[in-house]
């Protein structure tokens, strides 16, 4: 018997009393990985011997090996702790140097880039602020810079169309002022009756019912018809061509190409001298007007933005002009789009409600362009509105534009996205963070503070996103606590106590047979 198996035991015991003593100390470090001692046992080399006749020279150290199973995870109120949920490390800038860790405690510097307490500098996928692209692998920062504007370029629009919804109210030929280029235009009781000139030969007095139209087009053929039938001027083949666009009724006269009288067409029902003696009238009404509520049946408003961020309200109306078929016209700030008060197209349906026209059912609005600002080229998207039985009401409203935004708040999605939320509204991304991932995670050298270096025992870090293959994931708001068993480790600290005492026993045991031995003599 030798002191050299009592004495590897002290060692070991000692050894394994530091690593627990250790662990310990680190059990409310965040991100902590705590680390077992590992012994084997000592035999001397012989040269020969019987198997089994050999007592071995006590025990050693093997390794220390570093525990990286997962620890619980706590939630906090800081939007920059994050917490990996599986396997896998933070990458981590360190003056140029990778270097990874487990702790997730974060915090901005004052150029914005995401570091640790130590300075260390988050790694992932930048955005560029300006043009959203992803930039390479690098380290990561939040821009505080306003988000810049979008102008509206898209609208869709989801609503129903009452089936049910009667035309508005219908033109009667009431008495407006109009363009009385042809030939003068007289007003009488009941009726409404005029006299025209014709390549110099005039009419007698014309008669134009007293009648509800339904349409222009309705009224130009009966002043069409009317004018046409006077005995007059078709005694010296004289006669005039009525047709209406653009809610303008115009008068061509068939002998004389060239000489034509236009007539605008009134809003609603009865406006006052339509045909009336007075010469001039340069600016008509229409069948639509926004201010006039009985010259369409619904109508819808949004805000949509400019180049500068400036909102504008964007409202659309509609107009019933037959069963299955709607006109749509635009309003911007009130203001007709275009100015002529046009519808901007027609919306048809089947009998069965579902929407025809236009095909795809987009509208392309003319320009508008804002005091100071880009023209706006507005397209309305209106493949899902219906015409059912059922009240006019909106199912989907929106734009792609919006003004311009202040960062309020961040936050880091499971993927590592972090995302910007800005006082606009909007949510833009700022980069992803990535993870790090190795073969052989025993293989890492412990730098202190939290920190490994990967070295050739560990492997090649593996990069990824989080959640993609043997990565966890993140939880943004929440820290992972150090993964020791604090109940577990005092009762090891116990166990080594005793082995250590144990150790030296034997020691003393063989102290006392050396003693007994020197006093044979």
């Amino acid at each position: 018997m030798s002191f050299q198996q009592g004495l590897s035991g002290l060692s070991a015991a000692a050894k394994n009393l530091d690593v627990i003593g250790n662990n310990v100390a680190n059990a409310s470090t965040v991100g902590f990985k705590g680390s077992q001692a590992q012994f084997a046992d000592v035999f001397a080399s012989a040269i020969s011997g019987s198997v089994g006749t050999q007592s071995g020279l006590g025990t050693q150290l093997a390794t220390i090996a570093q525990q990286f199973d997962q620890g619980n995870i706590t939630s906090t109120h800081n939007s920059l702790d994050m917490a990996i949920n599986g396997q896998g490390f933070f990458r981590m800038d360190k003056n140029n140097t990778i270097v990874y860790a487990r702790n997730g405690q974060f915090q901005l510097d004052k150029n914005g880039y995401i570091i640790n307490s130590l300075g260390h500098r988050l790694t992932g996928y930048p955005v560029d602020p300006i043009t959203g692209a992803t930039l390479p692998l690098g380290p990561l920062s939040i821009s505080t810079a306003a988000l810049a504007p979008m102008a509206s370029a898209g609208v869709t629009v989801g609503l129903n169309l009452d089936a049910r919804s009667a035309f508005p109210t219908a033109l009667s030929s009431g008495n407006v002022t109009g363009n009385a280029a042809v030939g003068a235009l007289v007003i009488g009781p009941g009726n409404n009756t005029l006299n025209v000139t014709v390549d110099g030969i005039a009419s007698g007095a014309v008669t134009i019912p007293s009648a509800t139209y339904p349409s222009t087009a309705a009224l130009a053929a009966a002043i069409q018809s009317a004018v046409n039938a006077d005995p007059l001027l078709a005694a010296a083949g004289r006669a005039v061509a009525v047709t209406t666009s653009a809610n303008i009724l115009t008068m061509t006269s068939a002998s004389a190409a060239g000489a034509t009288s236009s007539v605008a067409a009134p809003t609603g029902n009865a406006a006052p001298n339509l045909f009336g003696a007075a010469p001039v009238v340069t600016a008509g009404v229409t069948l639509f007007s926004p201010t006039n509520p009985s010259s369409y049946n619904s109508s819808t408003s949004l805000t949509t933005y400019d180049s500068l961020g400036n909102s504008h309200v964007a409202t659309l109306y509609f107009q019933k002009v037959s069963a299955n078929a709607w006109n749509v016209y635009l309003t911007m700030d009130g203001a007709l789009v275009p100015a002529a008060g046009t519808a901007m197209g027609t919306l048809g349906f089947t009998t069965s409600g579902i929407q025809t026209l236009p095909a795809g059912g987009v509208f392309a609005a003319s320009p508008f362009t804002p005091p100071g600002a880009a023209t706006m080229n507005l397209t309305f998207d209106c493949a899902t509105t219906t015409q059912f039985g059922a009240l006019f009401g909106v199912t989907r409203l929106s734009q792609t534009g919006y003004t311009s935004g202040q960062l309020s708040g961040f936050s880091t999605a499971s993927d590592g996205t972090i995302q910007g939320r800005y006082s606009n509204g909007q949510s833009m991304p700022m980069g992803q963070i990535v993870m790090a991932n190795f073969a052989n995670a025993q293989g890492l050298q412990p730098l202190g503070n939290n920190e490994w270096a990967d070295t050739s025992a560990s492997g090649a870090a593996l990069i990824g996103t989080p959640g993609a293959g043997s990565l966890g994931v993140l939880q943004s708001s929440a820290l992972e606590d150090s993964n020791v068993d604090l109940t577990g480790e005092l009762v090891q600290m116990i166990t080594a106590q005793r082995i250590y005492q144990a150790n030296a026993q034997t020691i003393k045991a063989q102290d006392a047979i050396l003693q007994t031995i020197t006093n044979l003599r």
